[in-house]
């Protein structure tokens, strides 16, 4: 490949396509940090809630021969695990945090375990014959030249982000129940004083977490690939966190930071196609988090000098 063709890759329809593939799984990992911050409660679990439902999703529409049922076992999976921060940290007094820390390190080995019970290899679930979940072509959208190869033909659960991303924003924004979520995160007291359901607020945010995580680990193995290996998320319920750390409870820079972070994951697939090792391109989108970072804590510091 030619310095120039280097340089058109990253202008082209397909590179934009790519972005949004990679972007999805880092948009429900950070709306999941999001949606559990929001009212105080954190989770830190979301690499470990996205790799059990990748698996779910997999051993799912396995034992049922439907991909619709498997990814409903990947999203009872996420909702459970989320229920479980929820039980063991608001119920029992146990730490949100090292409740996240247990149930990634959990997750790690269990599905591990899973898998080999199943396929009897602790690598991939390549000789499970699992269900994808079906590409969608947007009528007259699709016929569109470079927009068309941009936004058509995408996964039916990129979409389905697409959607959840607005009804987001608008509970968040134009609800009462909104409203209410963000007050119990800036200061649970002053909720309660005014009538304000506390333990039910904290409860929703964490289905929520729950659920868009499970959604980002079926889209994994049900869209992004079509089978499970070990570990395949890779970070990216990290990434998701650290861009909520970033944003903040600001919901539009939640989204403008995970997409930058996105853009970094795009850039990898294009750097693949050198002969360069796998393991240091690998590190691009780590790279662009720790950037990230750097900058988001300098502006903050000179932020915090001036006042």
């Amino acid at each position: 490949m030619s310095w120039a063709d280097f340089v058109n890759s990253f202008f082209s329809a397909n590179f934009l396509y790519v972005v949004i593939r990679v972007s999805v799984p880092l948009l429900l990992a950070s709306l999941s940090a999001y949606m559990a911050s929001l009212t105080g409660v954190g989770n830190i679990a979301v690499e470990g809630i996205m790799l059990m439902s990748c698996l779910m999703a997999v051993l799912g529409s396995y034992w049922t021969q439907s991909a619709a049922l498997g990814l409903l076992i990947a999203l009872a999976t996420g909702i459970g695990m989320a229920l479980m921060i929820y039980m063991f940290s608001m119920s029992l007094g146990a730490q949100p945090l090292l409740v996240g820390i247990a149930l990634n390190t959990f997750a790690s080995s269990f599905t591990v375990f899973l898998l080999y019970q199943f396929t009897n290899s602790k690598g991939s679930s390549g000789t499970l014959p699992s269900k994808v979940l079906p590409t969608v072509d947007i009528p007259l959208i699709k016929d569109i030249p470079f927009l068309g190869e941009i936004v058509s033909g995408h996964y039916l659960l990129t979409y389905v982000t697409v959607i959840l991303l607005i009804l987001f924003y608008i509970m968040l924004y134009k609800t009462p129940m909104g409203m209410q979520m963000k007050a119990c995160g800036l200061n649970e007291q002053a909720a309660r004083s005014v009538g304000i359901n506390v333990t039910k607020m904290k409860l929703l945010s964490m289905l929520f977490s729950g659920l868009t995580a499970a959604i980002g680990g079926a889209y994994m193995t049900m869209g992004y690939a079509s089978i499970f290996s070990k570990d395949m998320v890779a970070g990216r319920g990290w990434i998701g966190i650290a861009a909520q750390g970033i944003a903040g409870i600001n919901y539009v820079a939640l989204l403008v930071v995970t997409m930058i972070f996105s853009v970094f994951q795009a850039i990898t697939n294009v750097f693949l196609l050198y002969d360069l090792p796998s393991e240091l391109i690998n590190t691009i989108p780590y790279v662009g988090v720790l950037l990230g970072v750097i900058f988001y804590s300098v502006a903050a510091t000179k932020k915090h000098r001036q006042v």
